[in-house]
C-alpha cells in the first residue's frame, strides 16, 4: 500500500475516533462500543446465513443482517433515537468514572 494513503486513513482514523459524537452520517452515536461489535458479529453470522438459504426469507434475514452490520457501523441506532435511550453514553462514562477511581487511588 502507498505509505500516503496509509497515513491519510490513519489520520481519518484517529480523527473519528476522538470524535465529536457524531457518525459518519452526522447521526448522533448513540451505540456503545461493545454493542457495535456485536451487532457488526451477530448481523454478519445472520447475513452470510440468509444467503447462504437461497430462498426469499432468507433474503429477509440477510437483510436484517445487513442493518446490524451497519448500526455496529455508524454506531447510530434509530430505534434508540426515537426512544432518546444510548448506551455510548453510558459506557463511555462508566470509563471515565473507572479512569477517576484509578487516579485519585494512586494520590
Amino acid at each position: 500500500m502507498n505509505p500516503n494513503i496509509a497515513r491519510r486513513r490513519h489520520a481519518k482514523a484517529a480523527q473519528h475516533q476522538r470524535g465529536n459524537g457524531q457518525s459518519r452520517q452526522g447521526h448522533p452515536i448513540n451505540v456503545g462500543d461493545t454493542e457495535r461489535q456485536l451487532s457488526m458479529i451477530g448481523g454478519t453470522v445472520l447475513a452470510v446465513y440468509g444467503l447462504a438459504r437461497g430462498s426469499l426469507s432468507g433474503l429477509t434475514l440477510a437483510a436484517i443482517g445487513g442493518a446490524l452490520i451497519w448500526r455496529g457501523h455508524t454506531g447510530h441506532c434509530e430505534m434508540y433515537h426515537m426512544l432518546g435511550h444510548s448506551s455510548a453514553e453510558s459506557s463511555q462514562h462508566g470509563h471515565e468514572t473507572e479512569q477517576r477511581v484509578r487516579h485519585e487511588q494512586r494520590h
